[in-house]
């Protein structure tokens, strides 16, 4: 489904994406669908994903699967052996024309293959190399064998946030983190592509999705109270350690009841009647609530029961609690809604095959275009046409190769890792140095945009205010035991890579102060609710009169048209708007919150993306232009797999425990270990592994014949299941995890807190660093979670209100001192 009209945003960028299942095709979907133009590597057999369907009428086609087709419409597929050598020279012609090579073999295979990045370098001094991999290319683990489930529950989401407490950590809904991991390495690969000039060349980028979860859903908000304190948090099952913020029964299904602020709990209390026990002063106060939490959510739900979930959702929102129904894949994509904003689309057709239905791009330009139209290639289909295109290109830019090589421009990063700053003439600047950004963004999803930019080099600006102090700066734990906006250890590290100034921005002075700094900017971005950047002024129609090439990101919930465009929500009860949570749960039914607005960081970074993109695309046009991205459509490509068993065989998908979404691995789950909620998280894709398994086990029950294919473990899983939890459950976890992986079986420990901040392989990549805060305390961070080999990435943490308020406000934009202490007096700078 492609937009109309426009440049897209991508046009001439050449990646080669060399990767299967989910991670590398997403990140490549990504820029197809930006408008780049990918080429996708097969090994003779094809991508593991053709073969895992859903396909219609449950009739196997490797040209037809259902999931193979969202991740890869509108790329070139060719055919290379890369253990024989003239498939080799052919894929290094191949690289040598692109812009960016994507890949998740696993970390040593390119090297093996004489084909790592120092070689690809050399033939390419601009190249880019983006390598996905489960636990990253350095590390204890880094040879583990480990899969999208493995990646999930090693880095403390399951155990920290999703599931009952006496019941097993369970993953959110379909591949998190792939997916998540395909967008921060695109927003990363782009940043480093668009600054190649500034960093002095191509480099190599080292993304972990195991690392990525670690840091921002789960390290940032636990790794430092445990640290500092020794705080210890863990999975509910119900909802927020503040309450009301729970998915309630309706008389349809669920929805999640939201009512943390004091108007939010009025409305709510309205809503239900003021029933006498809401203005008590044991519930006052949302903490108070949350400590009474098994007190006070049977109560609501008295309420929630006698009402449909959309009734719920209404009636809620009028009266400013941001409640929201549960919906069901098949609910989403019938919702007058998405239809309406013509979200639901399809791709191919062109060529006489039937069309495959499609989402539409996870953000929409105002000048560029994007989207997918033609279906996902046949396996190889390309092949010797976009071979006679690389060798043409490579022709073209040898001279200009020649002499960049000569200048010292190749990277020298070693075969075995990345290690920052290291290429050979490198300057160890980063690729946005120069690039400046206004960020009006608030809570997480804005500031983790802020953060990517920042990572990247960009100078960020938040602009906040102390007359209305952002919600995260109230987020425990705080650096001491007394609360403090400027000592919450979580802020510190969620708005890390931002600086801020402190406008007042209801007053006629504050907002000519923003309109200053935007005209200093490249790029600005808010995620108001609702009529807020209308009144203050900081719609893009406002702005853009102000810097007319600006590059602007607005981030409403559901986008600025259609029926839910005045939706008003929290991170966490957006995954309920595109049935993700609805997938999420032990079994039929049973659905269970995920206790974590992950909405947030993945729309933050999705967002970096979509910027980067359209910065890219101004460099070619001296335009800027308007970026809406609907939170909801942001985040609902994570339902592709249901999404389109639902579009292809009307089935309705539901929460599915740790089975593998698309039935293609067994065991794939949790399973109990020696000690207190111990756990083991094991995956088995094929017969082979499954021997190897049945090896180490050593009963006779392993070795039957139910369980020789995995057709045959498929059809028994939940006999599998308990058979192999028996065998687990007496062994200590981290002896059972090395014993499976000596054997090539991805085992992997599903960590707790304690274990994320202790765990060894985090310890040898850096992942959390212990910095000194400038207020004069030393404190935890998660350090940047993806490492370059030319640019020296660095943690700082998140900024004090105001402290750029001197480089900013009187450097950058000229304020004179008087004229300063003026608007200080009258808390415009406050």
């Amino acid at each position: 489904m492609l937009n109309p009209g426009g440049r897209r945003l991508l046009e001439g960028l050449t990646v080669v994406e060399l990767g299967d299942r989910v991670a590398a095709p997403y990140c490549g979907r990504l820029f197809a669908e930006s408008g780049a133009r990918v080429i996708k590597v097969e090994a003779p057999g094809g991508d593991v994903a053709r073969h895992w369907g859903p396909f219609a009428g449950d009739r196997p086609d490797p040209e037809r699967g259902g999931l193979f087709h969202f991740l890869n419409a509108e790329k070139a597929s060719i055919v290379l052996d890369l253990e024989r050598p003239a498939d080799r020279d052919r894929f290094r012609t191949l690289v040598a024309s692109a812009d960016l090579l994507i890949e998740s073999r696993p970390p040593g295979e390119l090297a093996r293959l004489g084909l790592d990045f120092p070689t690809l370098a050399a033939d390419s001094p601009q190249l880019v190399l983006l390598s996905l991999s489960p636990f990253g290319q350095t590390g204890p683990y880094r040879d583990w064998k480990g899969y999208d489930h493995n990646d999930y529950h090693l880095s403390g989401s399951g155990h920290r946030y999703c599931g009952r407490p006496d019941q097993m950590p369970l993953e959110q809904g379909t591949f998190l983190a792939d997916f998540y991991g395909a967008i921060a390495g695109a927003a990363w690969a782009l940043g480093a592509i668009y600054g190649r000039a500034v960093a002095g060349g191509g480099q190599w980028l080292d993304l972990s999705t195991a690392e990525l979860l670690a840091t921002t859903m789960v390290g940032g908000w636990n790794v430092p109270g445990f640290r500092r304190h020794g705080y210890v948090n863990k999975r509910t099952g119900i909802g927020l350690s503040g309450a009301p913020a729970s998915i309630l029964k309706c008389t349809d299904g669920h929805a999640w009841v939201f009512a943390l602020e004091p108007g939010q709990w009025k409305g709510l209390a309205k809503v239900m009647g003021d029933p006498e026990w809401m203005g008590l002063e044991i519930f006052d106060d949302v903490w108070k609530r949350g400590a009474e939490r098994d007190v006070v959510y049977p109560l609501i739900e008295e309420w929630t029961k006698q009402h449909s979930k959309w009734e719920v959702m209404e009636l809620c929102q009028a009266a400013g609690s941001p409640s929201t129904a549960v919906m069901t894949v098949a609910e989403f994509a019938k919702h007058p809604h998405i239809v309406g904003r013509g979200f639901i689309g399809q791709t191919g057709g062109q060529d006489g095959e039937a069309p495959m239905p499609d989402l539409g791009a996870p953000f929409r330009p105002s000048k560029g275009r994007v989207g997918l139209a033609r279906r996902a290639p046949h396996l190889g289909e390309h092949t010797q046409a976009a071979l006679a295109e690389a060798e043409r290109v490579q022709v073209v830019r040898e001279p200009a190769r020649r002499g960049a090589v000569a200048l010292g421009a190749a990277s020298s990063a070693g075969a075995t890792g990345v290690s920052a700053g290291t290429a050979a003439g490198a300057s160890g600047r980063l690729p946005l140095e120069g690039v400046r950004v206004a960020n009006f963004g608030w809570v997480w999803a804005g500031p983790m945009v802020g953060q990517v930019l920042g990572f990247l080099g960009a100078d960020v600006i938040k602009v906040e205010s102390r007359a209305r102090i952002d919600i995260i700066r109230h987020v425990p734990p705080f650096e001491d035991p007394k609360p403090h906006p400027e000592r919450s250890l979580t802020q510190h590290n969620m708005w890390a890579g931002n600086g801020s100034v402190s406008l007042d921005l209801a007053k006629p002075e504050g907002r000519e102060l923003a309109h200053a700094l935007v005209r200093q900017c490249d790029i600005a971005l808010e995620n108001f609710g609702p009529g807020v950047a209308e009144r203050f002024e900081l719609r893009y129609a406002d702005l853009c009169k102000v810097r007319p090439d600006l590059v602007m990101l607005s981030m409403p919930a559901a986008g600025h048209s259609g029926p839910l465009k005045n939706v008003r929500t929290y991170g966490n009860a957006l995954a309920s708007l595109t049935g993700l949570d609805s997938l999420t749960g032990y079994g039929p039914g049973d659905v269970i919150p995920f206790e974590q607005p992950m909405a947030d960081a993945h729309n933050g970074v999705l967002g970096a993306y979509a910027l980067l993109a359209a910065l890219y695309q101004r460099r070619a046009t001296g335009e800027g232009q308007l970026i809406e991205l609907s939170q909801q459509e942001g985040l609902s490509h994570l339902i592709a797999p249901a999404f389109m068993d639902y579009m292809l065989n009307g089935r309705v998908g539901g929460p599915l425990g740790n089975r593998h979404p698309l039935a293609q691995a067994a065991p794939h789950g949790v399973f109990p270990c020696d000690g207190d909620d111990q756990w083991i998280a094991i995956v088995v894709e094929d017969d082979a592994e499954w021997r190897a398994l049945a090896a180490a086990i050593d009963a006779d029950w392993a070795r039957a014949d139910a369980f020789a294919t995995r057709a045959g473990r498929i059809a028994e899983l939940d006999a599998l299941h308990a058979r192999l939890a028996d065998w687990t459950r007496p062994q200590v976890m981290r002896p059972l995890c090395e014993k499976l992986q000596a054997r090539g079986v991805a085992a992997t420990p599903v960590l707790d807190v304690p274990g994320l901040a202790n765990d060894p392989h985090f310890a040898a990549r850096g992942t959390f660093v212990e910095l000194e805060n400038p207020q004069g305390f030393r404190e935890t961070l998660y350090a940047p979670y993806v490492k370059m080999s030319r640019s020296a990435t660095r943690a700082r943490p998140g900024p004090m209100i105001g402290q750029d308020n001197d480089r900013i406000l009187k450097g950058l934009l000229g304020l004179s001192e008087s004229r300063y202490a003026e608007l200080v007096e009258k808390q415009v700078i406050y």
